[in-house]
C-alpha cells in the first residue's frame, strides 16, 4: 500500500476474493521481521481509509455506504468499529489501549473488510444491535437487517452473510441444531466418523456404547432414502434404541451426543438378513 501499511488479500478455494485485512506492517513481525516497532501508534489518515476503500472497491466492489460507523466497541483484540456497505462490512480497529480513545476521534489502525458470501450453516444465534449478527459455529458473521426475519434458529440454511467477524466473543447455542440431513450437531461440534461399510438388519434395534459401557441419552436419528422425514429416538439406561415398525430399505443414520464424536453411515433393513442387532462404539470427542 506504501512504505508503512500492507494490503493482504485472501481468496477462497475458487480464488474469489472474500476479505480483506489492512494494516502497518510493523503489527505482523512474522512476514516483516525487518519492521521496525514505531515509537507512537500508526494510524491511517481518514482520506487515507478511504482511498483504500476505493483501490479495494476497484478489485471487488463494495458498493455505496449504508450505516456508517458509530461509538467503537472494545474486545480482547483492540476497540472497533464497523462501517456497512451494500456488498461488504468494514471493522476499523481504532485503538490498542484506553488512551488511543481519550479525545473522542477513531483513527483506524488498522481494518478487515468482509465481502458478502453465501456460506451454509445451523444458526445458534441472532442479534440486531449494534449491527445485525447471526452465529454459525462458533463465529459471528454480518448479514442484511432484512435478513434477519428470515433466520431460523437450528435449522440448516444458505445465508447471505459477511465475515467472520474476529472481535466478537462466542455465542451460546439457544436451540438444538440440525444439518443438512436434518440430523442432530451435537455441541461442542467434534469429528464425525463416517462408517464406509453399510449394516443389514432385519429391523431397527441396538445399543450404543462406550467400550463396555453402555451410553444413555444418545441421539440416534435415520432417514429412510427418498424420504425427508428424520426419524428420532435417544438410547435408554441400557444403551438401548428402537425404531419399531419401519419398512424395508436403505436409510442414513446419525448417532450423537454432547462431548463425543459422531458417527454417520448407512443401514440396509431386510427381512431375509440374519437375526442380530446394530452395535455403535461412539468414542469421546477431542
Amino acid at each position: 500500500m506504501n512504505d508503512t501499511y500492507v494490503v493482504w488479500l485472501i481468496l477462497d478455494n475458487e480464488g474469489n476474493l472474500f476479505e480483506v485485512v489492512v494494516g502497518p506492517k510493523s503489527y505482523y513481525k512474522t512476514e516483516f521481521p525487518g519492521a521496525k516497532t514505531p515509537s507512537r501508534p500508526e494510524f491511517l489518515s481518514e482520506a487515507e481509509y478511504e482511498d483504500t476503500l476505493r483501490r479495494i472497491s476497484g478489485l471487488k466492489h463494495i458498493g455505496a455506504l449504508k450505516k456508517r460507523h458509530g461509538t467503537a466497541i472494545w474486545s480482547a483484540l483492540g476497540a472497533f468499529s464497523t462501517d456497512c456497505f451494500e456488498e461488504a462490512f468494514v471493522d476499523r480497529i481504532v485503538g490498542d489501549a484506553p488512551a488511543d480513545l481519550q479525545d473522542g476521534v477513531q483513527s483506524v489502525g488498522r481494518f478487515d473488510l468482509y465481502f458478502f458470501e453465501d456460506i451454509a450453516g445451523s444458526p445458534k444465534q441472532v442479534r440486531t444491535e449494534p449491527n445485525s449478527m447471526v452465529c454459525l459455529g462458533n463465529a459471528w458473521y454480518y448479514l442484511p437487517p432484512e435478513d434477519v426475519k428470515r433466520i431460523h434458529l437450528g435449522k440448516w440454511q444458505t445465508l447471505h452473510v459477511a465475515g467472520p467477524n474476529l472481535y466478537v466473543n462466542g455465542c451460546t447455542r439457544t436451540t438444538t441444531l440440525y444439518d443438512a440431513d436434518g440430523f442432530t450437531i451435537e455441541e461442542p461440534a467434534n469429528e464425525m466418523i463416517v462408517v464406509d461399510e453399510p449394516y443389514t438388519v432385519q429391523e431397527l434395534v441396538g445399543q450404543v456404547h462406550l467400550g463396555e459401557s453402555p451410553l444413555e441419552g444418545v441421539n440416534v436419528e435415520v432417514r429412510r432414502q427418498g424420504s425427508k422425514k428424520v426419524l428420532r429416538t435417544k438410547t435408554t439406561g441400557a444403551g438401548a434404541f428402537r425404531f419399531p415398525g419401519v419398512p424395508e430399505g436403505r436409510y442414513k443414520f446419525k448417532v450423537t451426543k454432547d462431548g463425543f464424536k459422531s458417527l454417520s453411515g448407512t443401514i440396509l433393513v431386510n427381512r431375509h438378513a440374519g437375526k442380530g442387532s446394530l452395535s455403535f462404539e461412539l468414542p469421546v470427542g477431542t
